[in-house]
């Protein structure tokens, strides 16, 4: 579904220009998810933007290929790019409050694929949407429609960001740190329901983050960056169980050990 060979971005606002993603690759196929980690910097969010058509100005990729569905996407018109976007390759993206338009309603927000994609009318788009306000796990669909984004929660945010980017049905959907801002319980609540849209739907998920246990919750594969280069991938419990590189193995120690921490404290208390 997802082929990407050799992709490298430079920052070309500086001298010399600054590499920021080296010779990456990836294949997904159809209702795959993928994970990419790695911490800030990596370059994982620019080869997000890079999937979705939207890197900056100052950022230019300068080698490398990407096919979806065989259809060359460095090759595409900002035309054709709007008849993908949104409809065939859809993106959530990491805070919810700054990617919601905060004058628009969120039933509108969550129209705005149907509207230009589809020739339903208003009164059907309507309809899809309260459909997946409820598929979402969000309560009162009727009265959340004309809500604002400030009226909401983040986790009911995040789950109106999710039923946007599916309500077109796309074939692949990149999540940029989509749980990143939510407290764990909601950050656990997000997860399900992404591996539940999945299964209904079929829909890759090239699943972005920086942490590995998220990774390890919802991915069945998984490629490790640092400093815009790939420095090992393979199946989610092949890498955390048998880390070959010397970065991965320090990601995986850094995971908190909370069984530690409570037999520190249970120590601590006798």
């Amino acid at each position: 579904m997802l082929e990407i060979d050799g992709l490298s971005i430079d920052f070309m606002d500086v001298e010399p220009p600054l590499r920021v993603v080296e010779d990456f690759s990836l294949r997904m196929e159809p209702g795959e998810i993928v994970g990419v980690v790695g911490e800030s910097g990596s370059g994982k969010t620019m080869t997000a933007l890079a999937v979705m058509g939207l890197l900056k100005r100052r950022a230019r990729i300068t080698s490398g290929r990407m096919l979806f569905q065989g259809k060359d996407l460095l090759a595409l018109s900002q035309k054709e790019w709007e008849a993908v976007r949104g409809h065939k390759i859809s993106m959530i993206f990491q805070e919810p409050m700054t990617s919601l338009n905060p004058v628009l309603t969120i039933g509108g927000q969550m129209e705005e694929s149907l509207r230009l994609h589809t020739d339903m009318d208003r009164k059907e788009r309507r309809r899809r949407v309260l459909e997946m306000m409820g598929q979402v796990g969000l309560a009162q669909p009727e009265k959340l429609y004309g809500c604002y984004p400030h009226q909401l929660s983040g986790g009911m945010r995040q789950r109106v960001m999710i039923g946007a980017a599916l309500i077109g049905r796309p074939k692949l959907m990149v999540a940029d740190e989509p749980t990143t801002a939510l407290d764990v319980t909601i950050q656990a609540q997000i997860l399900s329901l992404l591996k539940e849209m999945n299964r209904e739907y079929g829909t890759g998920i090239l699943f972005i983050s920086h942490d590995l246990r998220v990774i390890r919750a919802i991915c069945s594969r998984v490629v490790v960056m640092c400093q815009g280069q790939t420095v090992e991938t393979g199946s989610v419990e092949q890498v955390l169980r048998t880390p070959q590189a010397d970065y991965t193995k320090k990601l995986i120690a850094a995971i908190p050990d909370r069984g530690a921490r409570l037999r520190g404290g249970r120590k601590g208390l006798a």
